[in-house]
């Protein structure tokens, strides 16, 4: 399993997609998200993008992934983005 953590020391939030299930995350100055994600026999390979204010995180040979939260993963449809709160 491969686990990444993105940080946000900006002033201004930035947004965390994750593709290929477009997945959008809002990280406010201070707030930290981690990401962890199970890969098939091909081997899991990550790619990371940075565009302005987004981070674009593509998943190749990925077959799920998860919010880690407290420690606990959360499928990412159970947490599919928090954009709106």
């Amino acid at each position: 399993m491969f686990r990444l953590k993105f940080t946000n020391s900006n002033d201004v939030p930035i947004f965390v997609q994750i593709d290929p299930w477009a997945g959008l995350y809002k990280l406010c100055k201070g707030d930290e998200i981690e990401f962890a994600a199970d890969g098939n026999d091909k081997g899991l390979l990550v790619d990371v993008e940075e565009d302005n204010d987004t981070r674009i995180v593509t998943l190749w040979n990925s077959v799920e992934y998860f919010i880690v939260r407290e420690g606990q993963l959360i499928h990412w449809k159970e947490f599919p983005t928090n954009i709106f709160e």
